[in-house]
Formats: structure tokens, sequence, C-alpha cells
């Protein structure tokens, strides 16, 4: 998909009021693929397929003309495949029917969108700050930014590892425009016995080791804006300093005893919220009371899966200098479905790898990810188990073909590799039982023409 191309359609499910996100309709946001737009669901049932009069035409590679139907049950909705050539999927598995649930994957052919709440009168086009990419899931909070910004409350942003405090901090400073610079300091890279010194700085000479003096973090955010990073690891006896240097919004280099008047935006940034943090007796009530001018919640990675298709690909534009190669809908299907531990972090450095092993090919493939990857660290590897007789072996590496071929539209060369048996054995296997007629591999360059450009 080029960067080119006007914004995604939205395929709105469900009626409902937009006092909140769950009252906001269900919907389908595609990702790949041109739907056509659409009136909201009246009736019953939905038709996709690339048929004139399908009730959502999709004219993408692999959809037959009459591909699946989304459907209403009473407050529920269910998508039910239309005996398709190639299977409508769901969270990377070949359904016949299935309910659908905020955050589902779905694909039908090479169109391929999540299933969350969605404002249709809302831009599908992300928004670049500051370093940080705002997907459609992150719109509300662009907008929660965008009105505390120029205000001088403290703001605490909340995430688990990876998800990029960091960026929406910097985001937050830009919208500011503060004439300062932003400073940013994680708390626990500071030194316990000279925390206080690298924080609020010190004369030449006041400690031992001290051979020139130093601005500190505080000084050195003059003007602008101080993240505190990591700030339940500052210790407490620094804590209820910083706090008086909050209060007289002035700080004491240590060996000085004049003091220096502040002007700096103060934003924090931790995993676990700060009553917790408090309860836990990591940080100081008084001083949370003093941070806690406003909390912004960064959603991990999981629970918005419509965002990893554009953070994927604004990554891979950034590592291949503008211009990337094509991206098969099955890579983008399984980076969707995986759980990001590790979140944005996570995905940014696979996406790196990509781009450094095989940024050079014209089509990105599921087949070009790590080994490891999607391997569930709560999944032990199967120790080996005892021989099996041959008949025993044949009807589990049919079996295990067999969902191969599902799970690859029934492409024998695809299914064959990740069974783990050659292409050979595996005509031996299908012809010992009758199947589905297996499609021909289709060759590089029309894959590489029906792929998404990102």
């Amino acid at each position: 998909m080029s960067s080119r191309d006007e914004p995604n359609t939205t395929l709105s499910l469900a009626d409902g009021e937009r006092t909140n996100r769950r009252s906001l309709p269900l919907g389908v946001r595609w990702l790949t693929g041109k739907p056509e737009e659409v009136d909201l669901l009246v009736g019953t049932t939905l038709v996709i397929g690339r048929a004139a009069e399908a009730d959502l035409r999709v004219d993408s590679g692999g959809v037959s003309r009459r591909h699946a139907e989304l459907e209403r049950q009473g407050p529920l909705f269910a998508i039910r495949d239309l005996d398709s050539r190639n299977g409508t999927f769901l969270n990377g598995r070949r359904i016949a029917h299935a309910a659908l649930s905020e955050s589902d994957v779905l694909r039908v052919g090479d169109a391929l969108g999540v299933v969350e709440r969605v404002d249709p009168e809302q831009s599908n086009r992300p928004t670049e700050l500051g370093g940080a990419l705002f997907g459609p899931s992150l719109w509300s909070l662009l907008e929660q930014l965008k009105r505390a910004a120029r205000s001088d409350l403290p703001i605490v942003v909340l995430g688990e590892t990876g998800v990029g405090k960091e960026c929406v901090a910097r985001a937050i400073h830009l919208l500011s425009e503060r004439a300062g610079a932003f400073h940013a300091v994680n708390c626990a890279a500071l030194p316990s016995g000279l925390a206080e010194a690298e924080l609020f700085g010190y004369r030449k000479g006041a400690f031992t080791g001290a051979d020139q003096a130093a601005l500190g973090h505080l000084r050195a955010a003059q003007g602008g804006t101080l993240l505190l990073d990591e700030l339940a690891e500052l210790p407490l006896p620094v804590q209820a300093k910083l706090l008086r240097v909050l209060q007289e919004r002035q700080v004491t280099p240590l060996g000085e005893t004049t003091a220096t008047k502040l002007d700096v935006r103060l934003l924090s940034a931790c995993q676990t919220g700060l009553e917790q943090l408090v309860q836990d007796k990591r940080l100081r009530q008084d001083l949370a009371a003093r941070l806690n001018g406003m909390c912004l919640t960064i959603p991990p990675l999981r629970e918005r899966r419509a965002d990893v298709g554009f953070l994927f690909g604004y990554f891979l534009r950034q590592a291949a200098g503008g211009r990337p190669p094509a991206v098969d809908v099955r890579l983008l299907e399984r980076l969707l479905v995986f759980g990001w531990p590790d979140n944005v972090r996570q995905l940014e450095l696979l996406t790196r790898q990509l781009a450094v092993m095989h940024g050079h090919e014209p089509l990105l493939t599921q087949y070009m990810l790590p080994v490891s990857f999607g391997r569930s660290e709560q999944e032990p590897v199967a120790a080996p188990g005892p021989r099996v007789v041959a008949a025993d072996r044949n009807e589990h590496d049919l079996r295990t073909l067999e969902q191969a071929l599902s799970e690859n539209d029934g492409n024998l060369s695809r299914a064959a590799a990740q069974a783990g048996i050659s292409r050979q054995r595996a005509y031996r296997l299908l012809s010992s039982r009758t199947v589905d007629p297996v499609a021909e591999p289709p060759r590089a360059e029309d894959d590489a023409e029906r792929a998404p450009r990102l």
C-alpha cells in the first residue's frame, strides 16, 4: 500500500452513541485492499466479494465473487465464509463461521482488516509528532495531548516497557511550544550516591571527584521540558528534595548558597500507576500528589492491532531509505496477531532486521521472519517422543500437511516447507486421500504486484 493512497475505508457494522469508545460502532478498519465505501449496515447481513452486486466490493487478489458474509446476531456480529476458493481467516486461522470481537484480525483474500470501535467521522491517516506515530487507535490520546500540552500541568505518562513513553513526552514538548530544550533523564541510571548531584547540579569542589561544575538535569531543561523516566527508581531521600524544588520553583546546586529560579515543565514516565507506587513505598505520597496533574496511559501494542500495520510501514520506510519493498499480506497478518510483549520497540527492531536481511528483495514474506518469531515463551520445546510406526507417521504428516495447506491458501510448496517435509512426499501423502485441489505457487512477480506497499 503506497503512502500516497487515500485513507483506508472504514466499514461500520453497528450504530451507537459517540459519548465514549465503548459506544462507538463496531467496524472493520481495512489495512490492505481497497473496499468501496458503504453505508452503515441497516439489515442483518452484508456480503463481501468482488462481484459488482456484493454489498462490500473488494477487488483484491484471492477474493471470490461472493467471499464471506458479515451478519448481525442480536447484539453480536459474526463472519461466515461463503465457500470461497481461498478461505476466510480470523486471527490467522481459516474459519467457516465465527463470532467477531473487538481486535480480531480478519482476512479475505488479500484484504486485511482489524475489527474495532471506529468513528466514521475520524480520519484514518496516522500523525507523526516528535518521533511518535499516532495511529487511529491513539487519536483520542493525541487529542488529550493537544489540550494539555500548552498548560503547565505536570503529566504522568503510563505504559508498559517499549510502548513509546519518551516519544509521547517529546510530542507534548513540541505541542507546548516551550522555547527551551526537551531533556530526559533515566532515574534508574542515576548512581544512588550521586542522584542528588546529577539532578540539581554542583559547583567545582563540592565533593570528592567534582573536578568541574555541572549544570544538573533540572537546569539543563530550563525554559523547556524535563522527563523523569522510570520515576519509581529515584531514591526516596532525593524525592523529598525534589518535592521542595518543585514547590519553590528554584534549585540550589550542591556547594552553592544561592538558589536559581526554575522554569521547567515536568513530565514523568512509569510502568505502574502512582497510587500503586505509593502503596509499595517506592514513591512519596506528597511527591505523587505534586506530579499527578494529569495521567495519560498508552495502551500496549496488543490492544491496538490496527496500529501495527501503520507502525510497520513507517519503520520499514525509514529502514529502507524511503523505498521499501512490497509486503505480502500474510506477513502483515502474522504481525497483527502477534502479542508483542516488548511493544513498539520490539516491532521496530524486527522491521529493521527484515530490512537489513531482505530489503534488497522485491517482496517481504512471512518465511523471512526469524525462526523464533511467534514462539510463546510459555510453550516448552517438546521432548523427543517414542518412535512411531510408518502408518502413524504418515497419518501424522498428512494431518500436519492439511493444516499447513489451510494456512497457506492451498500453496503446496509453502505448506510442505511449513510441515517439514519434501514436496515429493507431500504429493504422495495427498494422493493417498481425497483432498481439495492444491494450487500451484504464484510467480514471485505476481506476488510482488498484488502485495501491499507500506
